[in-house]
């Protein structure tokens, strides 16, 4: 990544040492790595002349932002042997090129956003502009960092950036492009910059080894590579620090203490600790890492990146390469074949989220247990798959229980006892208190006989998580003989057209009928009249007497005094019937809505009994029996 001739780990004229990642920083497009579709498009666009007046380079840190800045300038200046056009392949030795590597080109001025956020900085630039070059071609501008700038500095540059002279070229760097306004970003030919992979840092590193004369195991290479996370710079610095630890040779495990990380086999050993759910062997192996100076968050990312390899191996059947810890290969191909896709995806979701609890800790070593821990319960939970199939075995496997001389509470008036659909919610989930809707009544047989429930399997449908939107998984497919026809569908006088096109008025349905119940009349008021004195009857009344024309009642004190007048005059408008409503002081019966509080509140403990959902409760100890549902047109068995 930089021309032969600097061979010396010491600057020759200042004695001092250069590190690599100055040493061998790229100088052309030909040593600039893991930029491929970026070197192409700025290849052709020298070799056909096509340079854009502004460059917008973007990327994380370390992948070679200001490198590239160098390189176009270099360029686009370059002078080899008189040439007047700028080259695709700067030649590095002609006064131009030499004045930009050394940092001494008048006509290359370079400006960290970062301390010039001013627009009095803006104004220097605009001010300079003014002036041809001095010795180069082209008068270059590479500000990086350019997101630092202040809203007046991106103000006071944008007419310049659209329309600046000839002679002058921009170039912006940025690890942050989205904070750069769209109105300079949109004046700008943008190039995004890649993470470069670790296979491609680990080939370029060894050809660096080896130019430097230093032995290094390929097991260490990779570590180098994976830490340095797609930034060249981050590797390189990395790469210097192992080989002042470990001179001319350097081990796998001396840069796993480098980095921090725990060995390999106490990995591999810490995770079959956890997968087998041994609790204690898993707190005595962190303790031991921890003491001997593995970094807690590196521990846990290190089980993370063990669950990602075994789940490469488990999906390729062992065939996966493996980035690190080929030489433990038999043991993790044993964990990838005793371990499930669902196992797996747990081991890895809870490891992401637990490393982030570390680093946010007050206490990193705490946090890792807690997240060791976790993932040990985790390794011994069943799949989901498995888990129904114990619910199932339960419930059929469940005795029954004794027959009890009374008779068991009668199914609500309102559905058939046809197999209930029971919802589990989280312990301190609100459970409903409002009644189910009914359910469509079943064809009645020709021999009178009792609805019989479905077999336990078919009847119950248990759910571990909430419950969905109600009524999906039970409207009849179209063809069925119940379904609804568009016709049928379509509200009745909203969509009805007459034969000159316009919109017919809504028919008048008519007077209803007085209802023979209390708790018709309520559902009558309630939906045609008013929903809140449809309420206020159904919360706030006693029932003392029903007989039409006359109904009895006793208020409670929440009750408004007229409420009487007001059914008087909702039946009278709803029915055309009068209806004398008194007040009574005899006790009377409960208050409807708190009868059907008590109703529902039967219907969940008879379904809680049931053993299939008990055997749903004992997998999930914190549930509750949130809802029960009848199904649709079930089939009565006969008798």
């Amino acid at each position: 990544m930089v021309p032969s001739n600097q061979t010396s780990l010491i600057d020759g004229e200042a004695g001092e040492y250069l590190v690599l990642a100055r040493k061998y920083r790229p100088r052309d497009f030909s040593t600039l790595i893991g930029q491929d579709a970026l070197v192409r498009t700025l290849r052709n666009a020298f070799e056909t002349g096509r340079l854009a007046h502004a460059f917008l380079l973007s990327g994380v840190r370390g992948v070679g932002k200001t490198t590239t800045a160098r390189i176009v300038a270099r360029a686009l200046n370059c002078q080899e042997d008189g040439r007047t056009s700028p080259a695709a392949d700067p030649c590095g030795t002609c006064p131009s090129c030499l004045a930009i590597s050394e940092d001494r080109s008048v006509d290359v001025i370079e400006m960290d956003a970062a301390s010039h956020t001013g627009v009095d900085n803006m104004r220097e630039i605009m001010d300079g502009m003014k002036y041809v070059p001095v010795s180069s071609r082209y008068k270059i501008y590479i500000i990086d960092e350019v997101h630092m700038l202040s809203k007046a500095a991106f103000n006071a540059l944008l007419k310049t950036l659209e329309e600046p002279p000839a002679h002058v070229k921009f170039i912006f760097a940025t690890t942050e492009a989205d904070r750069v306004p769209i109105t300079v970003r949109s004046r700008c030919q943008r190039f995004d910059l890649r993470r470069i992979s670790a296979e491609q840092l680990a080939t370029y590193f060894r050809g660096l080894t080896d130019k430097e004369g230093v032995t290094i195991s390929d097991d260490a290479l990779h570590l180098i590579a994976q830490a340095a996370d797609g930034s060249a710079r981050d590797g390189l610095s990395l790469l210097d620090q192992a080989i002042a630890l470990g001179g001319s040779a350097i081990e796998v495990e001396a840069v796993r203490d480098m980095l921090g990380l725990s060995d390999y086999g106490r990995l591999v050993e810490l995770f079959e600790a956890i997968a087998r759910g041994q609790t204690e062997q898993v707190l005595t192996l962190f303790d031991a890492l921890y003491k001997d100076g593995a970094d807690p968050a590196a521990v846990v990312r290190s089980i993370a990146e063990f669950a990602h390899e075994l789940t490469r191996l488990h999906v390729t059947q062992g065939e996966a390469r493996l980035t690190s810890g080929e030489g433990h290969r038999d043991a993790m191909l044993a964990l990838a074949r005793s371990l499930s896709m669902a196992q797996l995806s747990r081991f890895w979701q809870a490891a992401l989220s637990g490393l982030r609890e570390v680093q946010s800790a007050f206490q990193s070593s705490m946090a890792a247990e807690m997240v060791l821990l976790r993932l040990c319960y985790l390794s011994q939970m069943p799949d989901p798959g498995q888990l129904v199939e114990q619910m199932r075995a339960g419930g059929a496997a469940a005795e029954t229980p004794p027959a009890s001389p009374e008779p068991p509470p009668p199914a609500p008036a309102s559905a058939p006892d046809n197999g209930p659909r029971v919802a589990l919610a989280p312990s301190g989930a609100p459970v409903s208190a409002s009644p189910p809707p009914p359910a469509p009544t079943p064809p009645v047989p020709p021999a009178p006989s009792t609805p019989q429930p479905e077999t336990a399997t078919e009847a119950l449908a248990v759910s571990a998580t909430e419950s969905g939107p109600p009524g999906w998984a039970d409207i009849p497919p179209p063809d069925a003989p119940d379904a609804p026809t568009a016709a049928t569908a379509l509200p009745t006088g909203a969509d009805a057209l007459t034969e000159d096109g316009d919109i017919a008025p809504t028919p008048d349905p008519g007077p209803q009928t007085l209802p023979g119940g209390f708790e018709g009349l309520v559902s009558l008021i309630g939906e045609q009249a008013s929903a809140l004195l449809g309420a206020q009857l159904a919360e706030d009344v006693h029932l003392v007497r029903f007989e039409p024309p006359r109904l009895d009642l006793r208020l409670t004190s929440r009750a408004p005094r007229d409420l009487p007048l007001q059914v008087q005059d909702a039946v009278l408008r709803l029915t055309g019937e009068r209806l004398t409503v008194a007040i009574s002081d005899e006790e009377g019966q409960s208050p409807l809505a708190e009868a059907r509080r008590l109703a529902r509140q039967a219907e969940l403990d008879e379904a809680t009994r049931h053993p299939t959902v008990q055997a749903a409760l004992q997998a999930f100890p914190s549930a509750k029996v949130q809802d029960v549902r009848y199904k649709p047109n079930a089939i009565p068995q006969e008798e």
